[in-house]
C-alpha cells in the first residue's frame, strides 16, 4: 500500500514552463530553405531514409507539438544518430514545466517548438553573456551545443514537414 506523506515547510518542485514570447514565429537563423541542406543536417543521404522520415513526420507539426510528441520525435532522431544526448535532452525537456512533485507537467499541451527552442537558446546565450563565469562552468558549452543542435534539427524537420513535394527527394543536379 502506497502512502503519501506530507512534510510541512518543504519546497515545491513546481516550475512553470518556458513562456514563449512570440508563439507565431516560424523562421529564425536556423531555418532551412534548401532540401539538400535540411537533409544534410538530418544526416539523410539515401532516398529510403528520406521517405521513412516523411512517413514518420506526417503526423507532426513543429509549430503545434506537445512535449509528449517531442519526446517521440527526439527519440527517433537520437536512435538514428541525428542528434546526440545533449540535443536529445532539449527535445525531451519540452517547455520545461514541472508539477509540485517534480514530474513534467502539461506534456499534452501543444506549442510552437520552433519558437520555443529558438527563444530558449537566445535567453540562455544572453544569460551566459551577462554572467561570463557561467559560460566557463563544466557542462555549459555542451549544453549550449545541444541547444544549437536541437534548433538546427527541429528546423530541418520543419522544412520537411512543410515541403510541398511528396517524395522529399534531394535533387543533386540543381
Amino acid at each position: 500500500m502506497d502512502m503519501m506523506l506530507t512534510i510541512p515547510n518543504t519546497l515545491s518542485k513546481q516550475s512553470d514552463g518556458f513562456l514563449i514570447k512570440n508563439p507565431t514565429k516560424t523562421t529564425n537563423v536556423y531555418t532551412f530553405t534548401e532540401e539538400a541542406k535540411a537533409a544534410d543536417e538530418l544526416k539523410l543521404s539515401q532516398q529510403d531514409q528520406i521517405a521513412e522520415l516523411k512517413a514518420f513526420l506526417k503526423d507532426y507539426d513543429m509549430t503545434s507539438i506537445s512535449t509528449d510528441e517531442l519526446k517521440v520525435v527526439g527519440r527517433r532522431l537520437y536512435e538514428s544518430g541525428v542528434i546526440d544526448t545533449n540535443a536529445f535532452g532539449i527535445f525531451i525537456s519540452g517547455d520545461g514545466g514541472f508539477d509540485a512533485q517534480g514530474r513534467q507537467a502539461n506534456t499534452h499541451v501543444k506549442y510552437n517548438a520552433l519558437a520555443l527552442f529558438d527563444e530558449q537558446l537566445e535567453d540562455y546565450l544572453s544569460f551566459v553573456k551577462s554572467n561570463p563565469n557561467v559560460g566557463r562552468s563544466q557542462g555549459v558549452p555542451e549544453y549550449i551545443q545541444g541547444m544549437l543542435d536541437a534548433n538546427r534539427a527541429i528546423n530541418a524537420l520543419a522544412y520537411f514537414v512543410n515541403s510541398s513535394r511528396d517524395d522529399l527527394s534531394v535533387d543533386e543536379y540543381v
